[in-house]
């Protein structure tokens, strides 16, 4: 059986949702960062600061193909993780990778306070450029794409249709 990967920018609700659909379709859920940060024992800020980004993408791509390994997960990607084709190419061609497309307002909205690296060093115009960049990255990747400008739950079963389809 295949996976559910879910990506999409920072603050578009994928760990929100995916902790949802793991629970409707009893699956496991796995966020790709919290496994990285329980491997490596520090926080994501503190692999920035400690390391750079460039050792970060490099564990995440470990964690990336050790969770193409596993089967019946739901996956909540980074940010960034999916923009780059190497990440992609690990995935099993089964699962079904899910673009949670919400609106740079709503994603700034729920992530501007936040103590994520990129957040905290960069403007909002800066950030709204990354969003412009990975938005084509995000919908290259995807099966799926789902409005994100709406409710969780909603989000949640209109992905849960589509992959018991």
């Amino acid at each position: 059986m295949k996976n559910i990967i879910l990506c999409g920018f920072m603050g578009c609700g994928k760990t929100t949702i995916g902790k949802l659909l793991a629970k409707q379709l009893s699956m496991e859920f796995i966020d790709l960062d919290q496994q990285i940060e329980q491997k490596q024992q520090m926080s994501i800020p503190e692999i920035f600061s400690q390391w750079g980004e460039e050792r970060f993408r490099q564990l995440e791509h470990e964690a990336v193909a050790e969770l193409s390994r596993r089967i019946r997960c739901i996956v909540s990607t980074g940010g960034g993780a999916l923009t780059f084709s190497r990440n992609l190419a690990v995935l099993s061609p089964q699962d079904l990778v899910v673009f949670i497309d919400a609106s740079f307002p709503v994603c700034y909205e729920r992530i501007k306070d936040s103590s994520r690296p990129v957040v905290r060093r960069s403007t909002p115009r800066q950030l709204e450029e990354v969003f412009a960049v990975r938005r084509p990255l995000y919908q290259k990747a995807a099966g799926l794409w789902v409005s994100g400008d709406r409710p969780a739950q909603e989000i949640a079963d209109e992905i849960a249709r589509e992959y018991k389809k």
